[in-house]
């Protein structure tokens, strides 16, 4: 498929139940950063052992489910300790038809090695591009280059890596964003996701304001110009509150899939000339893996 029959398309994306995501921590981080502390674990299935996450998968798959995001808190170094998983991992993949997304963090070299040997098929990966946010946010003594290694390792051991940068992660200011979509860009990666930080309860970011729409505008403007090739989703973690403006500011500067999106925006879309297509996973399932979750646009 070419790059322009691509921008004709629209993605509606719908995870669950056939794209689940599960925490091979259970509700566990040795983090506690600003703007989760842990409460987006909550969702996640809990398989804290291998042989559950094994027999998870196996019956995910039995009810329908066609890929799975593994994720979990960070241990202390800021990445998921998929280490005593590798095994399991890898008789899910022969075992079953499951597509496997893993939500890594910042993982040394030598497992993002292990994690394509294992048969991962994507990367999820949070960039950061400000040294101060790594630091006041996620309480990790790292920096930008330290999240630009990890991504450039995970981008030689395996077939994809989707970069995830987060609008306004510094307390709902913008700093970092420019360099992170920079940095992502050297990758060349066939799906970028972007996210707006919202103040989640419980959280240091409680009382915090999400980014306003004008400077969220501003870096989808700057994703789309700098990744120009590049398939630019809208993730789940973004303001409901005006949402239905976000996303129509997404659809007019050429972002193409959207996650859990408004049925105005779906109406939007298809009056654009779009074609929408209903996609049973997460938005950042690369191109050519997209025909095994297309669903009823409905």
């Amino acid at each position: 498929m070419t790059v322009e029959s691509r921008r004709r398309k629209f993605y509606a994306c719908y995870p669950n139940p056939r794209f689940p995501a599960i925490s091979i921590t259970g509700e566990s981080c040795a983090l506690s950063c600003k703007h989760c502390n842990h409460h987006y674990l909550h969702s996640m299935i809990p398989c804290p052992f291998p042989d559950l996450l094994f027999k998870t998968c196996v019956k995910l798959e039995k009810n329908g489910a066609r890929g799975v995001l593994l994720s979990g808190g960070y241990n202390s170094e800021g990445y998921v300790p998929f280490e005593p998983f590798l095994d399991e991992i890898g008789k899910i993949k022969r075992e079953t038809g499951l597509f496997i997304s893993a939500h890594t963090g910042l993982v040394p070299d030598r497992l993002a090695k292990d994690l394509g040997r294992a048969g991962v098929d994507q990367a999820d990966f949070d960039l950061i591009g400000e040294d101060d946010t790594i630091r006041s946010v996620l309480g990790l003594d790292r920096r930008v280059e330290d999240f630009e290694k990890a991504m450039n390792a995970l981008d030689n051991a395996l077939s994809h890596v989707a970069p995830h940068v987060c609008i306004g992660l510094h307390g709902g200011e913008l700093m970092g964003e420019q360099r992170a979509i920079e940095m992502a860009a050297k990758i060349d990666p066939s799906v970028l996701v972007l996210l707006v930080m919202i103040p989640t309860k419980g959280t240091a970011f409680e009382e915090v304001s999400s980014p306003p729409l004008e400077r969220v505008e501003e870096v989808l403007k700057l994703a789309r110009q700098t990744l120009p090739e590049t398939e630019i989703a809208l993730g789940c973690m973004r303001p409901r509150s005006g949402r239905g403006e976000l996303e129509l500011a997404a659809l007019r500067v050429g972002v193409s899939r959207i996650e859990l999106p408004a049925q105005a925006t779906i109406k939007a879309a298809e009056k654009m000339g779009l074609q929408v297509q209903k996609l049973d996973a997460c938005c950042s399932v690369p191109p050519d893996a997209v025909e095994g979750f297309i669903g009823s646009a409905g």
